[in-house]
């Protein structure tokens, strides 16, 4: 393998020391369908120009990165967005061993690419972003952190925040790095004063908890069905596991108890599950109908038992639904596994084809379906015009609509030169609104 520059020998170092030592879980496989080695698989490029190994498991792809200084190399899963570090014994010696000059050396200080005397002068503000991960706030959506929200001073990492005590007030909080996990330090919030663990910083914002999480009903209802099409759900009959439907009026009903747990401050995926648990009440045993669930271990999906490592991307986890001896229907626990291991897995008949009944229906307009999806086409347009990628919240033949026209040359941001362009409106029965694009001046 080559090494390109001089610049780059650190992460190259580190990658193929990767590869040597096998770190990485044995389910992943190099394109050959190969256990990954210094022999057989290649460092590519990502669409940053970073070094990568790029590596599948279950026809899924993961970009290999290598991490600097004393943090852990890190595994990204390009189908669910998800990123995961994993130990490497030995890797940091990489770093000290290396030929590169002092300028490029971090002095074994977290995420520091420079350092004199112990001070680090430059952070690697890209691997910090990335180890900071994604957060919930209250109304359980994902809060990603740029570069831009972070300040680095006398060898001190900030973040640029809000405080907790002012609502609305502008705030910046010292980070250390510490055993694998981010501390954020804020002296003025009582109680508050040292290191507080960084997944904390939402929950424990004073702006957060005056919000309202079920003030917007139309992205609460986006999350339902997102998080229907990741956690699956089952009942338990003498017929063996079988897998719950949710109808309209179910999901109305998770909307609802979403509402009276957030009143009591249970929220995020913990919140979602019990609201699903309450919306579909209990069997003809007096148990609760809904007995397990379960989802991809690299969905985003998290109820505080979930794995680390590598292992973590790997595969199904499941969970139980424990009732409490009592009274009240709504005494249960989430505990991780299945305990219900004994009890097989409904088997769907497929040779079973009943004749078709021709029934002639109305159909019924969903009054809030179009307001829905006025906003998810919005959504989508408006990421269109960020990132000119074509994101799900455009149906289908939206989406082919867009590619058309990005195939012709159009343009769905104003160019900074827009004199050399000329501005279209399309019209199209396929969308609720009108929107501009550009096309060049021939």
């Amino acid at each position: 393998m080559k090494v390109l520059n001089e610049q780059t020998s650190i992460e190259i170092k580190r990658l193929e020391y990767i590869l040597a030592n096998e770190c990485l879980h044995p389910n992943f496989k190099d394109k050959n369908g190969e256990t990954p080695s210094n022999t057989n698989t290649s460092i590519e490029k990502d669409d940053d120009n970073k070094d990568v190994i790029k590596v599948f498991n279950a026809g899924k792809e993961y970009l290999v990165y290598p991490g600097s200084g004393t943090g852990k190399p890190r595994i990204f899963s390009l189908s669910s967005g998800i990123t995961k570090t994993f130990p490497c014994n030995g890797i940091e010696g990489v770093d000290n061993n290396s030929n590169n000059n002092n300028n490029n050396n971090g002095g074994g200080i977290p995420f520091c690419i420079k350092s004199d005397n112990g001070v680090c002068t430059k952070f690697d503000l890209d691997e910090v972003v990335i180890s900071l991960g994604e957060l919930k706030n209250s109304h359980g959506e994902i809060k990603p952190y740029t570069k831009r929200a972070l300040r680095t001073s006398n060898g001190k990492l900030y973040l640029k925040g809000e405080s907790r005590v002012e609502d609305g007030r502008k705030a910046e909080f010292e980070l250390k790095y510490d055993n694998d996990i981010w501390y954020f330090e804020d002296p003025e919030k009582d109680g508050g004063s040292g290191w507080i663990p960084f997944s904390e910083y939402f929950t424990t914002s004073l702006h957060e908890q005056n919000i309202k999480p079920m003030k917007n009903k139309k992205s609460l209802s986006d999350m339902i069905e997102d998080k229907l099409r990741d956690v699956y759900f089952y009942s338990i009959s003498e017929k063996g596991k079988e897998r719950i439907k949710f109808d309209l009026e179910d999901k109305r009903n998770i909307l609802q108890h979403l509402k009276d747990l957030a009143n009591q401050n249970i929220n995020g995926d913990k919140g979602f599950v019990m609201s699903v648990v309450r919306s579909k009440g209990e069997d003809k045993d007096n148990e609760h109908t809904v007995k397990l669930g379960s989802y991809p271990k690299d969905s985003n999906i998290d109820l505080g038992f979930e794995e680390k490592g590598l292992s973590s991307l790997l595969g199904t986890q499941y969970f139980s639904i424990k009732n409490n001896d009592g009274p009240d229907e709504r005494d249960f626990e989430i505990v991780k596994g299945d305990i219900h291991g004994n009890i097989e897995f409904k088997k769907e008949k497929k040779d079973e084809v009943k004749e078709p009944i021709n029934v002639v229906t109305k159909p019924v307009k969903e009054e809030p379906y179009e307001e829905v999806m006025k906003q998810k086409e919005s959504k989508g347009l408006s990421s269109l015009v960020d990132t000119d990628n074509i994101s799900n919240d455009l149906t289908k033949k939206q989406k082919e609509i867009v590619e058309k026209l990005k195939g012709q040359g159009y343009l769905f941001k104003r160019p900074v030169e827009d004199s050399e362009y000329n501005k279209k409106r399309v019209k199209s029965a396929e969308f609720v609104e009108s929107f501009n694009v550009w096309e060049k001046k021939k």
